[in-house]
């Protein structure tokens, strides 16, 4: 019997975080990894206390339910790398070094923080639809954190 390699393990984790959001267009999971250990992992979700976007509506909507365009700025949910960081930082854990493994490519926003929090790596399952992408995956190569697209051999995915 063979046993499930170790990006296949976080990738795993953090689709099972990604359950937890309730928002409507992107479900992300993260979970921040040094030397195989899991140090922190989060989900894209409101602040602790604030509404849901399933009990209250989404605010990238327009008033007929419309997608507002990427970068309104109006999303009550922080992303999921953002709230595992915070994850990390109440417990006073260091995530410097760590590898990333997350359901979506980073947004440019995130990526910024990822660099300034020294992380090595970026794995990712699914395309960050969104026009910036490409300027966050640029931005990491440019710092030298590497970045790679999850493939499951055993789904075809």
């Amino acid at each position: 019997m063979s046993r499930i390699s170790w990006d296949k393990l976080f990738m795993r984790v953090a689709e099972l975080y990604s359950q937890r959001s309730t928002c409507k267009y992107y479900k992300v999971g993260v979970v921040f990894v040094r030397d195989n250990r899991i140090l922190t992992a989060g989900y894209n979700g409101p602040p602790k206390g604030e509404s849901h976007c399933d009990e209250v509506g989404c605010q990238k909507e327009d008033k007929f339910g419309n997608k507002l365009p990427a970068g309104s700025g109006l999303c009550r949910g922080a992303h999921a790398e953002t709230n595992g960081i915070a994850n990390a930082s109440t417990e006073g854990v260091n995530l410097s070094g760590s590898v990333v493994y997350c359901t979506y490519s980073p947004c440019f926003d995130c990526s910024k923080v990822l660099v300034n929090l020294g992380v090595l790596g970026f794995v990712f399952s699914g395309d960050y639809p969104e026009k910036e992408n490409p300027m966050a995956v640029e931005l990491f190569k440019r710092r030298g954190i590497w970045i790679k697209k999850f493939e499951n051999k055993e789904r075809g995915e």
